[in-house]
């Protein structure tokens, strides 16, 4: 494979010599160094081979003195190519004016990717960038990244650092964003820890104050389990009787949920109908040109529309700022369907499981789950009951006034 790739680099001819001594013509070939590929005796008197472009005037004068003929089948190559794009002016200027607009299009931003974005969304990042200047077809050379970055943070704050790297046609936006400042908590000020709802109690750890609580006790919503108010013991009477801490600690109880959702028995559902129909359209840079069939831009109800964007490259990743659109219109109509009772019932436990482990969060796990359903009419009540564990206590300041 390379052998073949370095002979279309240089030039492959390949030749058909007659003599009446063929082996001549290799005997000479060998002594004056011209290198033979792919011989191939054809006849009595006749014989095929390749050999590199540069050794064709060499072969014809050593066959000339033997009084054989030589004369060429077919060439191949990058040199043979170039020759005969030589005469053909038009199509070079075609290759030199696309050359020319492949370089000027470099200099300019066809494409944006955003990096480093969590909570804010991409959008609002390149609509800020757009508004200061930064768009596609913006000169590439022409972004003042100091001011670009002073004016765009100013409209989101929830950016710390933001900047625009462009690489070819595509600008690269790198974003950090804002850590959000710490509520400050005062570690000192007095507090209790009671229920947040009713359980009953397995596991009471109490880091500053005093437990009011052992496993195994039922409490109630807002009942006390570590108290910020500790009275002072001591064999004499302590100058001060009663000190205020700040109660903290976890506990752990066995709680119990029921909750209930309706999942309908009877719902709508869409069925394609008839044959799709498509649209199609050119973007240039920030300009639309439409090829839409007749009938398609103004679509009645009951149309799915389906958008696909495919932009155009050249090998190597070069990006141009052509993209072509294609819009895929779907008919559809709506029916009635039934859903059966398993499936209902199915349907309600998963979303009253998945809004329990939302409630639990990451300090809580079910147990053990029951489900129960009940048709009512064309909808099917699902009852979830459920035994949780999970951390109970609740933070609450003292009131000392």
């Amino acid at each position: 494979m390379l052998k073949k790739f370095v002979s279309l680099l240089r030039g492959d001819v390949r030749v058909r010599a007659a003599s009446r001594f063929p082996e001549r013509v290799l005997n000479v070939c060998a002594a004056r160094g011209i290198a033979l590929r792919e011989p191939a005796f054809l006849g009595g008197e006749e014989l095929a081979f390749s050999i590199d472009r540069r050794d064709w005037r060499r072969l014809k004068a050593a066959c000339a003195d033997l009084n054989a003929g030589v004369h060429i089948e077919r060439t191949a190559g990058v040199p043979f190519a170039l020759g005969r794009l030589r005469r053909r002016k038009a199509l070079l200027a075609g290759l030199a004016l696309c050359a020319a607009l492949l370089a000027v299009n470099a200099c300019f931003i066809w494409d944006f990717q955003v990096e480093g974005n969590g909570s804010v969304p991409p959008e609002k990042i390149l609509r800020v960038l757009a508004a200061n200047g930064v768009r596609r077809g913006t000169f590439a050379f022409s972004i003042a990244q100091r001011s670009l970055c002073n004016h765009a943070l100013l409209e989101l704050p929830e950016l710390a650092w933001l900047t625009v790297n462009v690489r070819g046609c595509r600008a690269h936006v790198i974003v950090r964003e804002r850590v959000p400042k710490p509520e400050i908590v005062n570690e000192s000020a007095p507090t209790n820890v009671v229920a947040r709802r009713d359980a009953l109690v397995t596991d009471v750890r109490a880091l500053d104050g005093e437990a009011r609580v052992l496993p195994g006790t039922t409490v109630r919503r807002g009942q006390l389990l570590i108290s910020g108010v500790v009275e002072t013991k001591g064999v004499e009477q302590p100058v001060v009787g009663v000190r205020y801490l700040a109660g903290k600690g976890t506990v752990y109880g066995r709680t119990w949920y029921e909750l209930s959702t309706k999942i309908p028995l009877v719902y709508v559902c869409k069925v394609p109908v008839g044959e799709a129909t498509h649209g199609y359209a050119l973007l240039w840079g920030e300009n639309r040109i439409n090829f839409s069939g007749k009938g398609t831009s103004n679509l009645p109800t009951g149309y799915d529309k389906i958008i696909n964007r495919k932009q155009w490259t050249l090998p190597g990743g070069l990006l141009l700022p052509v993209t072509w659109v294609t819009e895929t219109y779907r008919p559809y109509t709506t029916l009635r369907a039934e859903r059966s009772r398993e499936e209902a019932q199915a349907l309600g436990r998963v979303v009253l499981e998945d809004y329990l482990a939302a409630t639990l969060g990451t300090e809580g796990e079910i147990v053990s789950a029951r489900c129960a359903a009940a048709a009512q009419g064309d909808w099917l009540l699902v009852t979830l009951s459920a035994e949780c564990v999970e951390q109970i206590g609740e933070t609450v300041p003292i009131d000392m006034g």
